[in-house]
């Protein structure tokens, strides 16, 4: 089978299989036992949570469906019984509580981050729905996989997560981004380097597209980061709250800047305090990349 995109549901999670029933009836699919495929995509089914989905790219590719790109369509979860859109990356500062390996990153989709939320916001404000959009900061599982994934989520609790509405915008969007773009799907940056090498980003080749930045402090929903992806051209890989900056080394970086597709890094500074920004912005720059001010993005990038 040619190599798709694979759009992932789950199926004791139902804001996942919400997601799934809205996606079955807005597009032609054909039915292959329990797959699902387009021209340009695939859903699959699991019978566990996404988060310890780890290795589920190799387990597709000996299932003979292999797959360039994975969207997992998930609930997403919070006290706060907020109404939200969100997505975000995977991976671990620290241990794996919530699937995946300690202290690993997966392989990020900035070039799907942004347009999935400026779909979700679209068409929420669009159906009045009184659901917000936010970008999350990378946490849990899966972290061990080889292609880029991004996580798309309905929260907060149970009725949202069963709310066919909000399963229409999620699945909605999925299908509005473009699957099989070249410059998402084809990432040529070696992700298996020794972290304890240095990179030059001017050797490797990256992705074209929208900017990519790494961003640093913050909340857990990146509020001034999201804002950026929809006031300006960029859009963000990998992030990181201030709650987890300390727990940050210099492999972590690295990866978070490879596994990225990195053009630069940002900084939500008024988080951070002096020696966070000294010793995070030194490995950083020792890799050959730029921290970029807001202000110097809304500069470049503005709309």
């Amino acid at each position: 089978m040619n190599r798709k995109t694979t759009i992932v549901c789950s199926a004791p999670d139902l804001a996942s299989m919400n997601i799934k029933e809205n996606l079955l009836a807005m597009h032609d699919w054909d039915r292959e036992g329990d797959v699902y495929e387009s021209d340009r995509a695939r859903i699959v089914e699991v019978d566990k949570l996404h988060i310890f989905c780890d290795h589920i790219d190799s387990e597709l590719e000996r299932r003979g469906l292999p797959t360039d790109m994975i969207i997992f369509a998930s609930k997403h979860k919070s006290d706060s019984s907020k109404r939200l859109f969100s997505a975000h990356f995977t991976g671990n500062v620290g241990d794996a509580k919530f699937g995946g390996n300690p202290r690993e990153l997966a392989p990020a989709a900035p070039q799907l981050l942004r347009p999935v939320l400026h779909s979700m916001r679209d068409l929420a404000m669009d159906a009045d729905t009184g659901y917000d959009v936010s970008m999350e900061s990378t946490h849990h599982g899966p972290t061990a996989l080889a292609v880029p994934s991004i996580y798309i989520e309905i929260g907060s609790t149970e009725a949202e997560w069963v709310d066919p509405g909000a399963g229409r915008i999620a699945a909605s969007a999925i299908l509005d981004l473009d699957l099989n773009l070249d410059t998402i799907l084809d990432s040529k940056l070696d992700l298996n380097l020794d972290p304890n090498s240095n990179c030059d980003p001017d050797e490797a080749e990256r992705t074209s597209g929208y900017p990519v930045a790494v961003g640093f402090g913050g909340g857990h929903y990146a509020h001034r980061q999201t804002k950026l992806i929809f006031e300006t051209e960029i859009t963000f890989g990998h992030n990181f709250p201030k709650y987890q900056l300390d727990n940050l080394d210099d492999g972590l970086i690295r990866d978070a800047l490879l596994k990225s597709n990195a053009d630069f890094a940002y900084f939500d500074r008024k988080s951070m305090n002096a020696a966070q920004r000294n010793r995070i912005s030194a490995v950083i720059e020792d890799l050959g990349y730029e921290v970029m001010r807001e202000r110097a993005i809304r500069e470049q990038f503005g709309l």
